[in-house]
């Protein structure tokens, strides 16, 4: 059984934080758009081609970084990419960090810069950056995320990088950054994803229950059928999961062990899912 492509469920957008430590500002300034992508939105609306392995950073050359990415036909997918630096190794050199710079041609692009000193969880603005740069005054390996405050304003605050969930000391790594110039899709760590129950799919909508390494979590929901290749389980409909057969994965229908309701149709068997304990299989010819 395979991962969940960036599961939750943490919608907003992604703008400028503000220069003067304000705590609100409009949505539409200088901003792109965030928030926890999943297949219900990459999976479902296009193709997905991953080229390589976010979580374990594998299949890039040396001086790459391997990042999700959209797809020209609004697919999900993922990419290794070049740039001076890696926001969750911080590999710059000492009293610098690396992290996305904006420049005043309307690029971004990873860099190594001054380093910040706003902690984890700590409010951030706007740094003072040399002229035609943007970036924040978070330390190094975070990065300044919007977030909606009880008064109906947006607050900044600094949020963890990172490409696998042991990147994270809590929470998890579910969390994509948006960002205006660069096709690279970052992940920040969010809150733990909502457990549930697979059979009675007692998530809130748009959200479905999925098998995951550490139990049934809600996750974006995706409309493969039983049948279709996969790379992630939440890019299948609900009540199946992405099954991995001989190096490729398949969509197939959940079931409980040991044959118990709901069972397998068409002479498939219900066998157990590697990392998940209790009674939830998937449904193998």
């Amino acid at each position: 059984m395979l991962g969940l492509w960036v599961a939750g469920c943490d919608d907003g957008e992604t703008v400028r934080p503000p220069t003067d430590g304000g705590t609100s500002l409009d949505s539409g300034t200088n901003g792109g758009d965030s928030g926890t992508v999943d297949a219900g939105d990459g999976g479902g609306g296009g193709s997905s081609d991953f080229a390589c392995n976010v979580a374990k950073q594998e299949g890039c050359a040396a001086g790459q970084s391997c990042l999700y990415t959209d797809l020209a036909d609004g697919g999900t997918g993922s990419q290794c990419f070049a740039a001076a630096c890696d926001v969750v190794r911080q590999d710059c050199p000492s009293g610098q960090r690396c992290t996305y710079v904006g420049t005043d041609g309307g690029t971004t692009a990873r860099q190594c810069v001054a380093a910040g000193t706003a902690t984890e969880g700590a409010p951030c603005t706007l740094a003072e950056s040399p002229p035609g740069q943007t970036y924040d005054t978070c330390a190094a390996g975070l990065y300044c995320k919007d977030a909606s405050q009880d008064d109906g304003g947006t607050g900044f605050f600094c949020r963890k990088l990172c490409h696998a969930p042991s990147d994270c000391g809590s929470g998890e790594c579910n969390t994509v950054l948006r960002l205006n110039g660069t096709r690279e899709l970052p992940l920040v760590c969010g809150p733990a994803s909502a457990r549930c129950d697979p059979f009675a799919q007692d998530c809130e909508s748009p959200l479905a229950c999925y098998p995951a390494a550490n139990g049934a979590v809600c996750a974006g929901q995706g409309s493969l059928p039983e049948g279709a290749a996969c790379e992630f389980s939440n890019q299948c409909s609900q009540s199946s999961t992405c099954v991995m057969t001989g190096g490729s994965g398949t969509c197939r229908t959940l079931c409980r062990l040991p044959a118990g309701s709901p069972g397998c149709a068409n002479g498939a068997t219900c066998r157990a899912i590697n990392n998940n304990n209790g009674d939830v299989g998937a449904c193998v010819p």
